[in-house]
């Protein structure tokens, strides 16, 4: 048998071989060398323990807050606990997410979808103001959701705003009318 000729023609498939050796060779020492199952360091759990009962303290401190009846008396001071942000606040205080923007400008916010746990905010009293729209030709509810909201997704509070007044087609889509004056929520 010739070598030579016999390197030539199967050279790809032997280096190949080889490789593939090698890789399957380095996995197993890899997997069987390092540890199978560390569990987590004994100083990481005090501190997801810290963060929680921080929460906690954040949301106890914050629920004191609250007059007998469960509402919270405005204006008042509200710490940050993690994960909220100011329409979940707003959600939480004024019964609406639409008063972030109160919240934002009260603590002259540079970034208002930047806050962070621990801080306090000044959340102010709001006025309950009504907004009305009047509809003109071509409106839609999408369209003054969207003008209103930022989203035409948001139709639907418009329309349960205004039950009474607003129709339905009988494909079921909403039917409003010029010169009809309608609430925004």
């Amino acid at each position: 048998m010739d070598w030579q000729s016999f390197w030539r023609s199967s050279r790809s498939t032997i280096v190949s071989a080889i490789i593939a050796l090698v890789v399957i060779v380095g996995l197993f020492v890899i997997f069987n060398a390092l540890p199978a199952g560390q569990k987590a360091k004994p100083t990481e759990v005090p501190k997801e323990e810290q963060q929680k009962e921080e929460q906690k303290a954040n949301e106890q401190k914050n629920q004191d807050q609250k007059d007998g009846a469960g509402k919270v008396t405005l204006p008042t001071k509200y710490t940050v606990v993690r994960g909220d942000n100011l329409w979940k606040i707003s959600t939480r205080l004024y019964g609406t997410g639409y008063n972030w923007v109160l919240v934002a400008r009260e603590n002259k916010l540079a970034n208002p979808n930047i806050i962070h746990a621990g801080n306090v905010l000044t959340v102010p009293k709001a006025e309950a103001q009504e907004r009305t729209y009047t509809v003109v030709k071509g409106d839609s509810l999408w369209g003054i959701a969207q003008a209103y909201y930022g989203s035409g997704y948001q139709w639907f509070k418009i329309r349960d705003a205004n039950s009474g007044k607003v129709g339905t087609l009988s494909n079921g889509r909403p039917l409003i009318t010029p010169s009809q004056v309608l609430v925004i929520p």
